[in-house]
């Protein structure tokens, strides 16, 4: 275990975190670094609004990433149950 101490910025605001190995510290910096991008595009399309407007526009597009890649991921699931029903099928017929 690491236990590395890295600081981020994220909307104009510092935060000291801990890393526990290289991977978990790149994806903590590729989040921040998607997360200003998200906010930096939310500043411009709704010029005038305060930040907390611009991070729940943030946190919802994220929110719905998330579940997207949930059903996507469910979908999968589904898909290879019924071709491991189908090849188990298959197989009991050979």
């Amino acid at each position: 275990m690491m236990d590395q101490r890295i600081s981020i910025r994220i909307a104009e605001r510092e935060y000291d975190l801990k890393s526990n190995s290289p991977e978990e510290e790149e994806r903590i910096r590729k989040s921040a670094m998607q997360l200003n991008r998200m906010i930096d595009s939310y500043q411009r399309r709704y010029a005038g609004r305060d930040m907390i407007d611009i991070l729940s526009f943030v946190a919802l597009n994220q929110g719905m990433s998330n579940v997207m890649l949930m059903q996507r991921i469910e979908n999968i699931e589904h898909e290879c149950n019924e071709l491991q029903a189908g090849i188990e099928g298959y197989l009991d017929n050979i």
